[in-house]
């Protein structure tokens, strides 16, 4: 008898028990064929094949009458049971694709070769799918975390990310080619301030085919990218999501902008919260600082924590363009800017005063509050270290190559930001204001609110 080192036998389970406990874990494999074979003996091979091709006619003509719906619905199904079973996820191709990147081990005592399960896999985008895996004794995610590049080239994808699922499990997602082909209109502004949800603003799509959502108020905001990146797209998309609640007086955007053409157009609607300079921009952030401290004496008074937004309690919103420019490459203002700016990142949560940065360059020695700002955005960058400073330690890594990115026009607004309960980075596409609507932005918000009581109800 053949025995390991270790005392235990060398020899596999058989053939006939392997294959009882696939049926058992795929009992679909099992019921399929025999639901037709006993529909064959029961009523016939007529009614059997009626049956069967009125189902194909029925979802053909579901595909061809119905589009929405059939690919909401019908077409991840069918497209994920096809790459389970047909692609790289089944059977011996997966055991050599785990075998060829290094993730098989093998047992200590029985010398049996132990494979990565896969679970399930899931087709939300004819681009995507994340496959749920089981994980072997003795693994963990970062075994697969360190092969990613050699995973999408063996299955020869444009990207793999790997992020934590259960205990004991992963969840790979594997980027076939890139889901962003064309450009996304700007949203639509909502007509009342009743409903824009301040917590959950639509700037665009994730790479799953839904809407890409991120909070305003709770938090501040880094946005990081190389010049035509797409950040001006980011911040517009936030714009035009608060309209009307800009426009009845609940939201007040304070914007400094060094370019002196980016946001120029939005000067009719800021009352005098507008600066292009340095110094400009050092007296504006200093005026936003003391209207913070402003609304804390007044929650103070009040004895809260915290205020709903009102008319009287308005969500202030400090957009800083280029920010390298105010402290770092402006050597004048940058102390007293980036001491403001400290203050509020530190303390504007509670009074829903909001920083909102935009940089080219994120490092420390360009933004020397980074670490003060929690939400994330990574578009197109020039080096492959800039992902991990904008997204966390290891985001590269786990699949947000956003060095990557194409430099050319038609990339403009895609990159990378942190999944909030994972922290794994999600593929991410701003949608396009042109300035036709930017425009419309700017006179939706001259006109004022349709009902002259509107803006003056507390908004949660």
């Amino acid at each position: 008898m053949e025995r390991s080192p270790s005392g235990g036998s060398r020899r596999s389970v058989g053939w006939e028990f392997r294959t009882a406990r696939w049926l058992v874990r795929h009992p679909g494999a099992v019921v399929s064929p025999g639901g037709v074979g006993a529909s064959v003996v029961e009523f016939g091979p007529e009614v059997t094949g009626g049956v069967l091709g009125g189902l194909a006619v029925g979802a053909a003509a579901w595909y061809r009458a119905h589009p929405n719906s059939f690919d909401t619905w019908a077409a991840p199904v069918l497209r994920a049971w096809r790459r389970r079973w047909t692609g790289a996820y089944t059977g011996r191709r997966w055991g050599n694709l785990m075998g060829s990147c290094g993730l098989t081990t093998v047992h200590h005592r029985t010398g049996e070769v132990l494979v990565p399960r896969v679970l399930r896999v899931r087709s939300w985008s004819s681009s995507i799918d994340v496959v749920r895996v089981r994980l072997v004794p003795g693994q963990a995610l970062r075994a697969f975390a360190k092969v990613l590049p050699e995973l999408a080239a063996t299955l020869k994808a444009e990207r793999v990310a790997v992020e934590q699922a259960r205990p004991g499990e992963v969840a790979v997602i594997v980027q076939w080619r890139e889901p962003f082909t064309s450009v996304i209109p700007a949203p639509a502004m909502p007509e009342s301030s009743d409903a824009v949800d301040l917590r959950s603003l639509c700037l665009g799509e994730t790479e799953l085919g839904g809407p890409w959502r991120e909070p305003l108020i709770g938090t501040h905001h880094l946005t990081a990218g190389a010049t035509g990146a797409g950040k001006n797209s980011v911040v517009m998309a936030k714009l035009r999501a608060v309209a009307p609640m800009i426009r009845d007086g609940l939201v007040r955007p304070w914007v400094c902008d060094p370019k002196l053409f980016e946001f120029v157009a939005l000067k009719p609607i800021l009352d005098g919260r507008y600066a292009d300079n340095p110094e400009d921009c050092a007296e504006l952030i200093q005026r936003f600082l003391v209207n913070m401290e402003r609304k804390q004496k007044r929650l103070q008074r009040l004895g809260k924590r915290s205020g709903s937004v009102s008319r009287e309690h308005p969500v202030d919103w400090l957009i800083l363009d280029e920010v390298g420019f105010l402290m770092a490459y402006q050597s004048d203002y940058a102390h007293e800017i980036t001491n403001a700016c400290a203050v509020i990142s530190s303390m504007g949560r509670a009074t829903n005063d909001v920083l909102d940065v935009y940089v080219q360059e994120p490092s420390k020695d360009v933004l020397p509050i980074r670490d003060l700002i929690p939400h994330r955005v990574c578009l197109r960058v020039t080096s492959e270290r800039h992902p991990d400073m904008v997204l966390g330690e290891g985001a590269r890594e786990r699949g947000a190559i956003a060095d990557e990115i194409g430099a050319e026009e038609s990339t403009a607004g895609i990159g990378y930001r942190a999944d909030p309960r994972s922290r794994t980075p999600r593929r991410v596409r701003a949608a396009y204001t042109s300035d036709r609507d930017i425009t419309e932005l700017v006179e939706f918000i001259k006109a004022g609110p349709a009902d002259p009581g509107a803006g003056l109800r507390a908004v949660a």
